[in-house]
């Protein structure tokens, strides 16, 4: 893995009350990305793939993220106007064991 690669990471921030970002080193969290699941973008493109990265992906990308941290924080969900498919139904989330 090259040195230049990159990884973004989102989270809430609760003492600010805000969704924060960060560009880190892949090779910083490279560990934790190789015990979760992991979704590309887009959703269906296939393996090794030129397709276009398109502005509702972009969309996509970025509502999936907002959606996964609020998960986790309930305070957040109550700020959420993302349209959906379905009604979000927010239940609690189970600590990892990790």
């Amino acid at each position: 893995m090259s040195q230049r690669q990159t990884a973004f990471i989102t989270y809430f921030d609760e003492h600010s009350g805000q969704v924060k970002f960060c560009v880190v080193p892949r090779h910083f969290v490279q560990s934790a990305i190789d015990r979760v699941m992991c979704i590309s973008v887009p959703p269906d493109a296939p393996e090794h793939t030129d397709s276009p990265f398109t502005d509702e992906d972009a969309r996509k990308l970025g509502g999936m993220a907002i959606l996964a941290i609020a998960g986790a924080n309930p305070e957040l969900q109550a700020r959420i106007q993302i349209t959906t498919e379905m009604p979000m139904e927010w239940k609690p989330t189970k600590p990892s064991k990790g």
